[in-house]
């Protein structure tokens, strides 16, 4: 079963998450400080402490099967009609299996619950991230174009917009 929980400040979470960093094909999609170095756990704790300490606009959580951690995933507030997404699934052998699609559903319902007035989520996978492109379309995100993030990178920008408080558009 798959279930989503807030990361806690605690060396267990920032170990599961420096352990994820050590996977190749996430060092590929996920940030690093600089391409193909390894964050360390004192720049983990750094980046992600103060989100854990203070849920002011970026709300970090685990993804949970079985509750063992496998991956993460995070919103932020872009304005205020408008949340971003971040997520990856960190454990190799737990992908494929739809729990990216299914933590990804249940952080849109509770982004609902938390945040009624907000219009729109957004994720925005790089162009060669099939897999997480593949997740997202099947959360019901639907691609609105091509996009260059900070970094330079091209990324399909996925959205799903709400109509009158919350209800999907189809």
């Amino acid at each position: 079963m798959i279930s989503l929980r807030l990361m806690q400040d605690t060396m267990e979470d920032y170990i599961a998450m420096r352990n994820w960093f050590l996977e190749p094909e996430l060092q590929e999609w996920v940030w690093c400080d600089e391409v193909g170095e390894v964050p360390s756990l004192e720049r983990i704790i750094e980046k992600y402490g103060s989100r854990v300490k203070s849920l002011t606009d970026v709300f970090p959580y685990f993804i949970l099967r079985d509750n063992e951690p496998i991956g993460f995933i995070q919103y932020y507030i872009h304005d205020e009609k408008s949340i971003g997404l971040d997520m990856w699934i960190g454990v190799l052998k737990e992908r494929n299996n739809g729990y990216g699609t299914e933590a990804l559903k249940q952080m849109v319902q509770i982004i609902h619950q938390e945040h009624p007035s907000v219009k729109e989520l957004f994720i925005d996978p790089e162009v060669g991230n099939i897999r997480a492109i593949k997740c997202y379309q099947n959360a019901g995100f639907q691609n609105v174009g091509e996009i260059i993030d900070d970094e330079g990178d091209r990324c399909l920008l996925h959205k799903i917009v709400f109509e009158n408080n919350g209800g999907n558009k189809d």
